[in-house]
């Protein structure tokens, strides 16, 4: 999203009017969502998380495990015919181990994957976004399968840009769209989320659809088994091995 400049100072005055505006509707809207999910109190203590899941894509049961420190780190274990396949982020370095490739060696991820991934370790989501350094708009409302919503436009720190569909009865986010470039191919995700459930206090879908424009046709849903929170965790794990 960019920001358009006006010569009129007329323009930039009812520019500037709206935008304080669109800027309390958004606040509203954010304050009932994290109020939804559990509470500012309960997302300022989460640091950590684990989760076990079954992905389903191309008619294959695909079992994920995924581990995370806020702000911090993104490892994925991904089994596949019997393969694992290892990817993790630490700050702003990442590898992968893809014995699927023939090599059980691990090389570095480009840094387009690099900025994607580190996107993900943020747990907290539109919690203390100003503080994150994301920019927020609200970009009207829409109709998402009969349920109505709210569309909350938002660009983190690293450029990445994405929508919320912020359901206007529970204030659960019920889809979110991502844009973002894969070399020089620009590319749409779509995360379609349900099965609300709570742990430790706070609101999880523990099932999400996600198609992309790079495998159309392909959708994969994840199912979560456990989710657990603050988890003890050795960051070991996300060094890239020699």
């Amino acid at each position: 999203m960019k920001i358009k400049m006006f010569a009129s100072l007329i323009i930039v005055f009812f520019t500037g009017f709206l935008s304080a505006v669109s800027a309390q509707s958004v606040d509203e809207i954010i304050s009932k969502h994290i109020a939804a999910m559990g509470g500012a109190q309960r997302f300022s203590k989460v640091q950590s998380v684990r989760i076990t899941a079954d992905m389903q894509v191309m008619g294959k049961q695909v079992p994920v495990v995924t581990t995370i420190v806020q702000d911090k780190a993104f490892r994925s274990e991904t089994t596949v015919e019997g393969m694992t396949i290892v990817q993790a982020v630490n700050g702003t370095a990442g590898w992968i181990i893809n014995p699927m490739t023939g090599s059980a060696k691990a090389t570095a991820l480009p840094e387009e994957t690099v900025k994607a991934m580190a996107a993900e370790t943020d747990l907290t989501g539109l919690f203390d976004y100003k503080k994150k350094g994301y920019a927020l708009t609200l970009e009207g409302e829409d109709d998402l399968g009969g349920a109505k919503v709210y569309k909350v436009g938002m660009t983190t720190k690293n450029g990445i840009k994405r929508v919320n569909y912020i359901s206007k009865d529970t204030f659960y986010i019920l889809k979110i769209t991502v844009q973002g470039k894969v070399g020089d191919q620009e590319i749409q995700s779509v995360n379609t989320q349900s099965d609300f459930r709570e742990v430790d206090g706070i609101f999880y879908p523990f099932t999400s659809e996600v198609s992309t424009s790079a495998m159309p046709g392909a959708a994969m849903v994840l199912k979560i088994k456990t989710l657990e929170i603050n988890p003890k965790i050795d960051e070991q794990i996300f060094a890239m091995p020699q």
